[in-house]
């Protein structure tokens, strides 16, 4: 198993006891907390095709899916939902692909999006 299966399958495992029936995972990145070389995993960002999870060690939080990240730039993201994250570079394929599958998810939802 590679890496990206092994990130993959750690996500979807700390998912996996707060989904409803039918859900399906998107995507899920780690986030920080702490300062430089002292960062320490604090949540698990979940993102399925109905909310945002946010997994921490003793509580989950499930947040609106219309919700967006942003660009991701720099060596550390900081983005807000219920408070402010902080998410390491090699995180942003997966923050990136969360905003896209949001996207996808509204064009499907109204064929009228995009159209200028």
């Amino acid at each position: 198993m590679g890496y990206k299966e092994r990130r993959a399958k750690m996500i979807a495992t700390r998912a996996a006891p707060h989904l409803e029936p039918g859900e399906r995972i998107q995507t899920g990145f780690v986030t920080l907390t702490g300062s430089g070389i002292f960062t320490v995993p604090a949540e698990t960002v979940v993102v399925t095709d109905r909310a945002i999870l946010v997994v921490g060690r003793s509580e989950v939080q499930r947040l609106p899916r219309n919700l967006s990240f942003g660009k991701p730039t720099g060596l550390y993201y900081k983005f807000d939902l219920d408070r402010t994250y902080k998410v390491h570079r090699q995180w942003y394929p997966e923050v990136i692909a969360a905003d896209e599958a949001l996207r996808e998810m509204q064009t499907q939802d109204d064929p009228a999006v995009g159209e200028h």
